[in-house]
């Protein structure tokens, strides 16, 4: 952010998140129609270069990178959701990752958390939705 804050700021840009429950949602809204600017908090934290690979139907690697890096997502979480996504059962998961099934099933939880979904089935779907496939 420092090195993009203060271009971010003279544009007035803000980043409306999808992630987020409906209160906090309509909160952010109501501040950048008042005149005020937000980025989200993950999205500070991110470095193009450290990107996933881009997207298949057309848009754009930025798009799908930005849209998994807001979600909040570590490495680890990524690689886990990218084998759920796959299809891949938690037993497999844990195998090829070297964790427990319970570890595995703790990244999972706090995948279906970041993602705002509800299952797995939904984390998958949200996966294949981002990455274009």
């Amino acid at each position: 952010m420092a090195r993009h804050g203060s271009a971010i700021l003279a544009h007035h840009i803000s980043l409306l998140p999808m992630n987020v429950n409906l209160t906090t949602w309509l909160l952010i809204l109501r501040m950048i129609v008042s005149g005020g600017h937000y980025i989200p908090p993950a999205l500070l934290h991110c470095r193009p270069s450290e990107l996933p690979m881009p997207m298949l139907n057309g848009a754009t690697a930025t798009e799908s990178a930005n849209a998994i890096c807001l979600s909040g997502l570590t490495p680890r979480e990524t690689e886990v959701l990218e084998m759920l996504a796959s299809g891949q059962p938690n037993k497999i998961i844990a195998g090829k990752l070297n964790l427990s099934e319970h570890t595995v099933k703790l990244h999972i939880h706090r995948i279906i958390g970041k993602l705002g979904v509800t299952n797995r089935t939904e984390a998958a779907i949200w996966y294949h939705r981002i990455r274009g496939a």
